[in-house]
């Protein structure tokens, strides 16, 4: 069975050589976990050596202070001070330092996710070290390698790399990083072999811990041990192994006959050795670490009122010094435990308090592990939707209406959280939060007729939320999470399947659970503006179905993945330009799109008496280069693309087509981005020929962030690909209703463009007209 932990222990330990006692003190803080002292004091050596004179001590405490800014997630002043020591090293022809730096830099990469250029790091690093001929600096360098080839899920060649490493750390007699490559090699062995072949290295790795001094590193090679296990116990494996009793009752205490019982004692053995060895140095985090560790074995167990004990020790270890990366963690643990003793108040509370915690740091941790899967959802995502989740439990028993407001205000906040903690995950751009907030709050704007539906899927129930003037209103509907997901999955595929109507189905279900129950609310509402969840972002809500009519024929729809919205404003026409920009032949492998020429045709038509100016491009014209320079030299209103667009549930596969090249998300706001700070900015982007890979709300997250990415106020973007022919008719029709008809909305111009396509039987079908979106600014 394998079982999927990423769970790497770097090597940030310190080198051996000393240099002067003042040094010998920063390790000492180092080794005892006092972090920022030891890089207080580094930081003031280096500032008094010279670049060239003192190269090999520079290097050293470079490299020293790397590993203390990794320690505390300093991710940025790791590489600006290992790329400093790498360029030293190379410049002193100093092979072995440069080994051990580029180590260093390799797990500094793999912090941030990128395995594959940590992997090509660890490789050159090997490669220094193996001409040193020193057994402690090939065993780090072999040990990185084997982390990086292990996250690339490459486990044979991972566990050679490991194997090798404890080789030559017994040679060097380095038995702490052993002991981190034999703990490294364990879960690599999880990974990929059998569970009861993983035994004997647990076993092993239980040995080399005996032989440890007390310290530091000990206490948390103990916590790593411990906290593997207690990750397989989590997935309910080692219950009812018949091989755990064989290999962990040598362990040093006489364990219980009963496999669980000896797995929760071995557990317990390393998270309370790791406490009190951290406790005798007074390391404050590690203790932290450990108490919390034993909290979630117990919380695990059932046994809450141990859980509570531990976490509160957590806890208060946490806050003698300044650790809020696992302060949040106690917090969270102390809330869950609370909500299952049906604590709702006590609750409500602890996870304020992670919550308050998390998001000052939440930025830091999603740059330092933003491409690791699982991280956003494991982490950030539970401590603000677990608040919300209990705010909104708290709202439906309270009586008080101003009461009631402030929680279903407050659940909201906490999930905008969420919302825009996703968007600059997916874009990797700590840029979208910036801009965000220079945007309005929707839900805090005086809106007529308008309808803001906010959708909430918890695991146990969907929470349908409506703000009509400023005022929230919820309604709870008992479906699960799974079962909305399967719903909304159905719906997605048989929306795009043509030749049968049962999409009628789902639409309708779909209906009832979204739209339904809050129909009282709309009486007054003319468009509703959708802040979709999760895999409900996969779906056009025009399309769901009371029965008789689809959603698009009631109400006009906007889609925005969060209230962080640029103020809504009307286009001004006056003197404003259009580009129009088109690809029609095949070029790239993608086929060809033979209806764009009429459809920029069309719309240049549509626009030239209202609009002072147009450009086009199309073809060979429409190149990466040219459309650089073309938006650099003009100042558009709208741009429209008629070309193919891939949103992936990886930012770094979702871009545009051009003629010779692809435009990522990155290059389109770079571009954009040049006018951003003119008189007119970009009023709207149209995105005509653009798809979503089905059932990836990743990407369907993409394409309604595109227009924050962009810098646009508001963007037309499809979600799958439309027929060629059906895409023309729709846009053309959407550019004639809005300028036609002086005053009429953007979102009343795509509805009523939309019900022309109803009204006709060819296009009736929503595989024609439902993918079209208008994303942002609906006026």
């Amino acid at each position: 069975m394998k079982i999927i932990i990423t769970f790497i222990i770097f090597v940030i330990g310190i080198t051996s050589t000393t240099f002067s006692i003042a040094s010998q003190t920063e390790d000492t803080f180092f080794r005892n976990g006092n972090f920022q002292q030891a890089i207080k004091y580094w930081e003031n050596d280096l500032s008094q050596l010279n670049n060239q004179e003192n190269a090999s001590q520079r290097i050293d405490i470079l490299t020293r202070l790397a590993a203390a800014y990794q320690a505390i997630g300093m991710h940025s002043s790791v590489f600006n001070v290992l790329s400093e020591a790498t360029s030293l090293s190379q410049q002193t022809d100093d092979s072995a330092r440069n080994a051990i730096a580029l180590s260093q830099l390799s797990d500094a990469w793999l912090s941030i996710g990128d395995a594959e250029e940590a992997l090509a790091l660890a490789d050159d690093s090997v490669v220094d070290a193996e001409e040193t001929k020193k057994p402690s600096i090939l065993a780090r360098a072999l040990n990185s390698q084997g982390n990086a080839l292990a996250i690339l899920e490459y486990y044979p060649e991972a566990i050679e790399s490991y194997k090798k490493s404890i080789s030559f750390s017994k040679k060097a007699g380095d038995l702490t990083l052993a002991t981190r490559a034999t703990i490294n090699k364990l879960n690599a062995t999880l990974h990929s072999e059998p569970l009861d072949k993983s035994m004997q290295i647990l076993q092993d790795t239980w040995q080399h811990l005996q032989i440890l001094p007390d310290n530091r590193d000990k206490a948390t090679n103990y916590i790593a041990v411990g906290t593997i296990i207690l990750k397989l116990l989590q997935n309910g494996i080692l219950l009812n192994h018949e091989n755990v009793v064989t290999e962990l009752e040598q362990s040093p205490k006489k364990l219980s006959n009963s496999d669980k019982k000896i797995v929760l004692s071995y557990i317990h053995i390393a998270f309370s050795k790791a406490a009190d060895i951290s406790k005798s140095l007074q390391d404050n985090r590690t203790t932290s670490v450990a108490y919390g560790r034993l909290g979630e074995l117990y919380e695990l167990e059932q046994h809450y009122t141990d859980a509570l004990t531990f976490t509160r020790q957590a806890i208060f270890f946490a806050k003698q010094g300044f650790f809020p990366h696992i302060l949040y963690r106690w917090y969270w643990l102390q809330g869950r435990i609370f909500k299952i003793q049906q604590e709702l108040d006590l609750a409500i509370n602890a996870f304020r308090l992670a919550s308050d915690t998390l998001k000052p740091i939440q930025q830091v941790l999603e740059i330092g592990y933003r491409r690791l899967p699982g991280n956003f959802n494991d982490i950030v995502k539970p401590v603000h939707y677990g608040l919300a989740d209990l705010l909104l439990q708290k709202s439906v028993i309270t009586n008080d209406s101003e009461i009631k407001q402030n929680l279903l205000l407050e659940a909201v906040e906490k999930a905008e959280l969420v919302k825009v903690a996703e968007l600059q995950e997916y874009f990797h751009d700590d840029c979208v939060s910036a801009l965000q907030a220079k945007n309005v709050r929707l839900d805090r704007l005086a809106l007529p007729n308008i309808a803001i539906l906010y959708p909430l899927a918890l695991s146990d129930r969907l929470v349908v939320l409506v703000n009509i003037d400023g005022k929230f209103y919820q309604e709870v509907v008992p479906v699960p999470s799974k079962k909305l997901n399967k719903v909304v999955w159905d719906l997605r595929l048989g929306l795009q399947t043509r030749p049968n109507n049962r999409f009628l189905v789902q639409a309708k279900q779909l209906y009832d659970w979204l739209i339904r129950p809050i129909e009282s609310h709309l009486s007054n509402v003319d468009t509703i503006v959708v802040v979709p969840d999760g895999k409900l972002r996969m779906i056009p809500f025009s399309t769901l179905y009371d029965g008789k009519q689809f959603l698009i024929e009631k109400y006009a729809m906007v889609l925005t993945p969060g209230l962080q919205l640029v103020a809504p404003k009307a286009i001004e026409w006056t003197n404003s330009k259009i580009l129009l920009v088109g690809l029609s032949e095949a070029v790239q492998g993608y086929p060809a799109l033979p209806n764009v020429p009429k459809e920029l045709d069309n719309i240049r038509k549509i626009t030239e008496n209202n609009i002072a100016g147009d450009n086009s491009m199309l073809n060979v014209e429409y190149s990466l280069k040219s459309f650089n320079s073309n938006l650099k030299n003009n100042e558009y209103t709208v741009v429209h693309l008629a070309t193919h667009g891939e949103f992936d549930a990886n930012p770094e596969d979702t871009y545009l087509l051009t003629y010779d090249s692809k435009m990522t998300m990155d290059k389109l706001q770079n571009v954009i981005g040049l006018g951003r700070f003119r008189d007119k900015p970009l009023e709207m982007l149209t995105l005509s020929a653009c798809k979503t890979a089905v059932g990836d709300d990743r990407a369907a997250l993409g394409l309604a962030g595109v227009a924050i990415k962009a810098g646009a106020r508001s963007a037309i973007a499809t979600l799958w690909f439309v027929d060629d022919e059906a895409t023309s008719i729709a846009i053309s029709d959407f550019y004639n209703e809005l300028l036609s008809n002086k005053g009429l909305s953007k979102a009343k111009a795509l509805q009523n463009a939309q019900k022309k396509m109803i009204a006709q039987d060819r296009y009736w079908h929503p595989a024609y007209w439902a993918p079209f979106l208008l994303i942002g600014n609906w006026l």
